[in-house]
């Protein structure tokens, strides 16, 4: 059973969490669904409470918001027949054959791997004083939402799913660059130089930063999807899709646990960054692509993806907390309704001169505040209640503009 933390600060790895067997799959949690249609605010799919969980819906999540059909009936224990046999089987055959983990100093295969197959898993990203200042980052933050959520069955992330959280979904400023631990990863001597090999020099820039954790008892398997961040490009003669072009948006996230072919580590499917197959619904999928995971690999590695490659979160059937924190950048070239402004002007000061030049769409004014900066909650309703309280806050032309640029 999951523990309320005694404080806000507890720190986490210590803490006993997860495998909460009173929280049944698939987010079906305190979730009216035939008995109350009206409660559904997400008509692809999933029912769940007005104002609770934000589910994206873009047509390549629609296989997201049922749920993961094979585990329905289970119970998230850690000694269930069901999970105990998937646990088996993972350990047996879970893990992308011939995985090329690539050192940081070698761009040119950096990125030959990753035109390739729209990812490149490349070792060592994060020195020990990094790591280690990130993990105690990302502790706070995850007891923060523990303490709001103690049972675990909020649920966040692409599907909604239980014993999991997406750091950008549950922050109310929707992204994390008011901690250092996060902006500090905007400009890694390891990983500028492969985003620059990638877009082709360094005028890219970065728009977000969030990155997700599954608890122990994450029994669900996500349903296959993109990060799409797009509007899809309208050609009528539809001889050019964002599929065609090159590489628009990457996103890299960084393990803080050796990923493990049971700690519900991240599966890729290679090269589906270009493909214009349609993304098959959980239920359909192969067995291979629920083995097509970016495992063993240490921590404090880095995961460069191509945002367009079908990926998605597996069942972390461990006793530990896996959390993958991440940053997100635009091509020179690119640009969307994405790029908000979200970071303060003192931590944009306090950044080295490449990140700071990396930041500059999303920078806010000296003095201008970040609304929900540095307040972290699960439940949707309470981050929106926040939000307008402090817009409220603001004179009525400063919040009209606030609104409109973010």
């Amino acid at each position: 059973m999951l523990t309320r933390p005694a404080s806000r600060w507890s720190a986490v790895r210590t803490m006993s969490v997860g495998w909460n067997a009173a929280v049944p799959p698939n987010g079906f949690h305190n979730r009216a669904r035939e008995e109350s249609p009206q409660s559904n605010d997400n008509p692809l799919g999933l029912a769940s409470p007005v104002g609770e969980i934000d589910i994206e819906t873009t047509p390549e999540h629609r296989n997201l918001v049922a749920g993961d059909p094979r585990c329905v009936g289970w119970t998230r224990s850690y000694d269930d027949p069901d999970v105990i046999a998937l646990r088996d089987r993972l350990r047996d055959h879970n893990g992308i054959t011939g995985l090329e983990v690539v050192d940081a100093g070698d761009v040119e295969r950096a990125t030959t791997i990753f035109h390739r197959d729209g990812f490149v898993a490349v070792a060592d990203a994060l020195d020990p004083e990094q790591l280690e200042r990130l993990r105690r980052g990302v502790d706070e933050v995850t007891a923060t939402l523990l303490e709001a959520d103690p049972d675990g069955a909020v649920g966040g992330g692409a599907g909604g799913l239980p014993h999991r959280y997406s750091f950008g979904g549950t922050s109310v400023s929707r992204h994390m660059f008011h901690r250092p631990e996060w902006s500090q990863l905007i400009d890694l001597p390891t990983t500028t130089p492969i985003l620059s090999s990638i877009f082709g020099g360094p005028e890219y820039i970065v728009y977000g930063s969030g990155g997700e954790l599954a608890l122990p008892g994450a029994i669900e398997y996500q349903g296959l999807h993109s990060d799409n961040v797009w509007t899809e490009l309208h050609d009528p003669q539809r001889g050019v899709s964002m599929r065609d072009l090159p590489t628009p948006v990457v996103h890299i996230n960084f393990p803080l646990v050796d990923l493990t072919p049971v700690n519900g580590p991240i599966r890729v499917l290679p090269g589906t960054h270009r493909s214009r197959a349609p993304i098959p619904a959980l239920a359909e999928e192969p067995e291979w692509m629920r083995m097509s995971t970016v495992c063993p690999l240490p921590a404090g590695s880095a995961i460069i993806r191509d945002a367009r490659c079908w990926h998605a979160g597996t069942p972390n059937l461990s006793r530990d907390i896996r959390a993958m924190p991440n940053v997100e950048y635009m091509a020179p070239w690119f640009r969307s309704e994405a790029l908000a402004n979200s970071m303060s002007y003192e931590t944009w000061a306090a950044l080295s001169p490449h990140a700071q030049r990396l930041s500059r769409y999303i920078v806010c004014d000296k003095g201008e505040a970040v609304i929900g900066e540095g307040i972290s909650h699960p439940r949707r309703a309470e981050r929106e209640r926040i939000r307008e309280e402090q817009l409220a806050a603001m004179s009525p032309d400063d919040a009209t503009a606030y609104r409109r640029r973010s």
